[in-house]
C-alpha cells in the first residue's frame, strides 16, 4: 500500500471529495484522482492521527494531482453561484524625457475582479496550449486560469498565452497544506493565494492611455521651453542689459627654459546680436558679431540637447539655456565651435611672447650675474653704499668689524639679510639655518660653506632674528622660525645695534 497521504479523492460520480466528506475505510467510494493511477482509496479516519486517503494497493503514486484537480473543480462550482474571482493588480507605467532631459512619468494601478458565470476544465486553446480552466464573466470576458501546485508556468507558458492574446492568470497553491479543507481551498483559489498575470491585455491598454497622457504633457512642456528660448533670443537681439554670461576663454600655455610657465588668455565676446532667429527642433539659430569685427553663428537651444544639434563650419557660439535655473550664471552655458583659426592665432601670440620672455629672462640673468660679480668684488664700504642706495638709507657713520664666517662686515651681512630676506616680504617664513647656508647670500658675499663657518653664521643670525622679533618686526611660528610681520619700517637701520 502506498504511504502517500492525500486529503482529496475522486468520487465515482466524478466529484472531488475531501476526506471530511466521506465515510471511513473502503466505504468512501473514492479513487485516486491521478490520471495515471485511478486506484481505489481507503479513508483513514482514526481518533489520533490526521485523517487522510491512502491507496488500497502499493501503486507508487505520489498523489500530486489531488489538490490541483480539487482547485479546478472549485472554479467550476463557483460559476454556479457566480462567485467573484479576485485578479492580480494591474500595473501600468509609462515615462518619457522632455526636451531638457527631465523624466515625465505616469503610473496607475487597478485591482479588477472577475464574476464567474461559467467555468470549464481542460480547454484546448491552441495546438500546444490546454488551459486548466477557462472562465467567463458576467461581462462576457474570458479568462484562462492555471493552478500552480508543483510546477509554475515559465516564460514559455506565458508566451503561449501572449501569442493567442488570451488573458490568463496563475494561482499559486504551492504553500497550502496537503490536508487543506474545502472552505480554505475555496478562499485560497478565489481570494487569498498569491496570483500573477501570465497575459493581461488591460495592462497594454492602460500603458497606451498613460502614453497619451505623458506624450501630451511632454509636448506642452517642450513648447514652453521653445517659447522661453525664443523670448530669450529676442531679448538678446535688443543688445541691452545683456545677461551675466560666463564667456569661455581660449588659452595657450608655454614653458620657459628656466621651467617657469605662463598662459596667454583671450576671451572672445559677442558685442551685437542680429534680429533674425530661425527655429529648429531644439531652439533657434541666429547671427552675432564678435567685438565688432567677426560675424559668427549663434545657436540658442534647450539644455541637454548639445549632441542633437547640426551646425555649419563657421565659428559658432552655442548657448545652452535652462530656464529652471535660479541665476544667469547657472541658466546659461556657453561654448565655441569651429574656432581653430582663432586658436592658431593665439598660439602664434603665445610663441611670440615666449620669445620675448626668453630674451627678457636672459637679460635678467645677465644683469643679475653682472650685479653679483660687481657686488662680490666690492669692498665692505662699497657694498654698504649699494645696499643703502637700494634701501634709501644713509650710510653708517663708521665702518663695523669684519666677520670672517660671513666674509663681510657686521653692517654688511645684516643689511644684506634685511634687504633680500626680510624687507618687503610680509608673510614670508625665515629661520637661521636656511639663511646661514642660503645660495643667494653665498653668491653675494662669497662666504665659506664649511660646517664651522655655517655654525657661526647660524648662531649670529639666530640671535639677530630674536632681536627683530622683540622689536615686533618678526612673529615667531616655531622654535627657530619666524614670519615677517612688519618689514617696511621707515628709517630703520638694519645694521644698528639692538639692545
Amino acid at each position: 500500500m502506498s504511504g502517500v497521504k492525500i486529503a482529496w479523492g475522486l468520487g465515482y460520480d466524478g466529484v472531488m471529495r475531501h476526506i471530511s466528506e466521506v465515510e471511513k475505510g473502503k466505504a468512501c467510494g473514492c479513487i485516486c484522482p491521478s490520471i495515471n493511477c485511478s486506484s481505489p482509496l481507503i479513508a483513514n479516519k482514526g481518533d489520533i492521527k490526521a485523517h487522510y486517503f491512502s491507496h488500497q494497493a502499493n501503486t507508487g503514486c505520489g498523489g500530486e494531482s489531488a489538490l490541483h484537480l480539487a482547485a479546478k473543480q472549485i472554479l467550476e462550482e463557483s460559476a454556479l453561484d457566480q462567485s467573484t474571482l479576485v485578479l492580480p493588480e494591474i500595473h501600468g507605467y509609462y515615462s518619457c524625457a522632455d526636451m531638457s532631459g527631465e523624466i515625465i512619468e505616469q503610473c496607475r494601478t487597478e485591482t479588477p475582479c472577475f464574476q464567474i458565470v461559467e467555468a470549464k476544465q481542460e480547454v484546448r486553446l491552441s495546438i500546444e496550449l490546454i488551459a486548466d480552466v477557462v472562465c467567463q464573466s458576467d461581462k462576457n470576458e474570458k479568462l484562462a486560469v492555471e493552478i500552480f501546485v508543483t510546477n509554475a508556468k515559465g516564460e514559455l507558458g506565458e508566451n503561449k498565452y501572449k501569442s493567442i492574446g488570451m488573458d490568463a492568470i496563475e494561482i499559486d497553491l504551492s504553500m497550502l497544506s496537503w490536508n487543506v479543507s474545502r472552505d480554505e481551498l475555496k478562499r485560497s483559489v478565489l481570494q487569498n493565494s498569491n496570483r500573477r498575470w501570465l497575459q493581461c491585455s488591460r495592462r497594454y491598454e492602460l500603458e497606451r492611455e498613460l502614453k497619451i497622457q505623458v506624450d501630451d504633457a511632454v509636448k506642452s512642456i517642450d513648447q514652453g521651453y521653445l517659447t522661453s528660448v525664443y523670448d530669450m533670443a529676442k531679448y538678446l537681439s535688443n543688445n541691452h542689459d545683456m545677461p551675466s554670461f560666463t564667456w569661455p576663454s581660449l588659452k595657450a600655455t608655454r614653458t620657459l627654459s628656466n621651467s617657469n610657465s605662463f598662459t596667454v588668455f583671450r576671451t572672445p565676446k559677442i558685442t551685437h546680436f542680429h534680429d533674425e532667429w530661425f527655429p529648429f527642433a531644439y531652439g533657434y539659430k541666429g547671427r552675432g558679431i564678435v567685438e565688432g569685427k567677426v560675424n559668427v553663428d549663434v545657436i540658442l537651444f534647450v539644455v541637454s540637447n548639445h549632441d542633437r544639434i547640426a551646425y555649419s563650419e563657421n565659428p559658432t557660439l552655442l548657448i545652452s539655456f535652462d530656464e529652471r535655473a535660479d541665476t544667469d550664471f547657472s541658466r546659461f552655458h556657453l561654448g565655441w565651435l569651429n574656432i581653430e583659426s582663432w586658436k592658431r592665432k593665439l598660439e602664434l601670440i603665445a610663441d611670440n611672447e615666449l620669445m620675448q620672455k626668453e630674451v627678457e629672462a636672459k637679460q635678467k640673468v645677465q644683469k643679475v650675474s653682472s650685479f653679483v660679480c660687481h657686488f662680490k668684488e666690492a669692498d665692505d664700504k662699497k657694498k654698504m653704499e649699494i645696499l643703502c642706495q637700494k634701501l634709501g638709507l644713509p650710510l653708517p657713520k663708521q665702518a663695523s668689524k669684519h666677520i670672517f664666517c660671513w666674509n663681510a662686515s657686521q653692517d654688511v651681512w645684516r643689511t644684506v639679510v634685511w634687504t633680500y630676506k626680510i624687507h618687503g616680504n610680509e608673510g614670508y617664513t625665515i629661520d637661521s639655518r636656511s639663511i646661514a647656508d642660503d645660495p643667494w647670500l653665498e653668491s653675494l658675499l662669497g662666504f665659506s660653506v664649511d660646517d664651522r663657518a655655517y655654525e657661526h653664521r647660524r648662531k649670529m643670525v639666530g640671535f639677530w632674528l630674536k632681536k627683530l622679533f622683540e622689536l615686533g618686526i618678526l612673529r615667531r611660528v616655531g622654535w627657530s622660525k619666524y614670519e615677517v610681520e612688519n618689514s617696511q619700517l621707515k628709517n630703520f637701520l638694519p645694521w644698528q645695534f639692538i639692545k
